[in-house]
């Protein structure tokens, strides 16, 4: 009788055991689906591509049942951030939300940690046009009051810049060549202390995405709107092709994972992203900024960043700025 109460004590104690194992493991995996996620900014919080980027948080933090961690990691014209995220664990915990320059202007300038087969493409998050900007109370009135005044000044006008070679950088170049001027690059680290420049006097003119110029338009005045047609959000905004300078040059930006992330990992970013994009916060935000909403898939924009890889490249070349 006690050796039948004994195994019935070892056998309720080995049921209890393997329930309470079971969730552990239960509770372990919960844990395991709701670790942060990390998304790198590659440049200084405040500016244009960290405004898109928290705009997302909560969309992304609901979506994929996590705690989003925004990390701003700037300098050398969103390399070192995005470098960062080339360097990560490839298991779905780091991305980073990678603009247009670091990913196909900057590897062209120089040798960089990474390139664009670094990467696995979660998806395209923004693409904003941009505009020619001065602080409320320049000079400058009309962008052909900045070309009057530069033509009788060679280098006077100073042009804070995020990075030689970046889209503003090249959209400078562009306005220079087709206005036949002479401008001085101040090199900053990213929308917000370019701003800084221009309210200290440091610099003349910069240029932002329509964003963060938005966001900022009570120290900002335009010139020019950098692309063909006038912005259905801001129709006020008058283009530099109105005034005889055929230029667009947008900024464009994706959330990006190391390479290497497992398939279904890089799914269910996709998907999050997807839900962010949609998601409310995220177009009242782009609503407020007076910003147009883009998205692409993994696939698709994966194929985008080959292309204007190509594209940029000529327009480098062309810019004399190659580096190999």
């Amino acid at each position: 009788m006690n050796f039948k109460k004994n195994t019935a004590a070892r056998h309720g104690a080995k049921t209890l055991l393997a329930a309470a194992a079971l969730a552990l493991a239960a509770g372990g995996a919960v844990a395991q689906s709701n670790r942060p996620v990390t998304v790198i900014v590659p440049f200084a919080a405040g500016g244009g591509t960290d405004i898109t980027t928290r705009a997302m948080q909560q969309g992304l933090a609901e979506s994929l049942d996590a705690n989003i961690i925004i990390k701003n990691t700037a300098g050398a014209g969103g390399t070192l951030g995005v470098g960062e995220a080339a360097r990560a664990r490839p298991d779905g915990r780091t991305m980073a939300m990678a603009p247009v320059g670091p990913l196909t202007t900057q590897p062209h300038l120089r040798e960089l940690p990474y390139g664009i087969d670094s990467f696995d493409y979660v998806c395209l998050a923004y693409s904003a046009p941009t505009v020619i900007a001065v602080k409320k109370d320049s000079a400058y009135k009309t962008l052909e009051e900045l070309v009057t005044f530069a033509k009788a000044n060679p280098g006077e006008v100073t042009f804070a810049v995020q990075a030689i070679g970046s889209i503003p950088h090249i959209a400078g170049l562009a306005l220079a060549d087709a206005a036949g001027i002479e401008m001085t690059y101040l090199p900053v680290n990213g929308d917000g202390p370019a701003l800084k420049a221009l309210l200290d006097g440091t610099a003349d003119v910069f240029i932002p995405h329509v964003s963060f110029y938005t966001s900022n338009a009570d120290q900002l005045s335009s010139l020019a709107l950098l692309q063909k047609d006038r912005l259905a959000e801001q129709p006020d905004l008058v283009t530099a092709a109105e005034q005889g300078y055929a230029l667009d040059f947008p900024i464009w930006g994706g959330l990006v994972t190391p390479k290497g992330t497992p398939a279904e990992e890089l799914t269910r970013l996709e998907t999050g992203c997807k839900a962010a994009v949609d998601s409310e916060p995220f177009q009242e935000r782009m609503k407020a900024v007076k910003q147009p909403s883009a998205y692409m898939g993994s696939a698709e924009f994966a194929a985008f960043v080959k292309d204007k890889f190509d594209t940029n490249r000529k327009l480098l070349d062309k810019a004399g700025l190659l580096s190999k």
